[in-house]
């Protein structure tokens, strides 16, 4: 869970639950899985470029609510995708 008090924030506000509503909508596949060829609902949406990387208010404002910067994902690869991005992995997907 990521620590940074804005994000923090951002997170429970109408702006964000209704992005990730239509990103769930648009997208309700992991988009993980359909690269390995699974087929797998998405339960939670993932920021590819985390909303923390963010300098300013605005930086973080731009990475948290750009759809272009979101993956819908199950929970299995979300945590993948947490742990490649610990790891430095982040940009070759392990397969599930």
């Amino acid at each position: 869970m990521a620590k940074d008090k804005d994000y923090v924030s951002m997170i429970h506000k109408n702006r964000w639950l209704r992005l990730r509503k239509a990103k769930l909508t648009s997208d309700p596949l992991c988009e993980r899985c359909k690269e390995n060829g699974i087929t797998k609902e998405a339960t939670e949406v993932h920021h590819v470029t985390p909303v923390e990387d963010g300098l300013t208010q605005r930086e973080k404002e731009t990475l948290m609510y750009d759809i272009h910067n979101l993956r819908s994902l199950c929970h299995d690869c979300h945590v993948l995708t947490l742990a490649d991005r610990k790891s430095g992995s982040a940009g070759m997907p392990r397969p599930i």
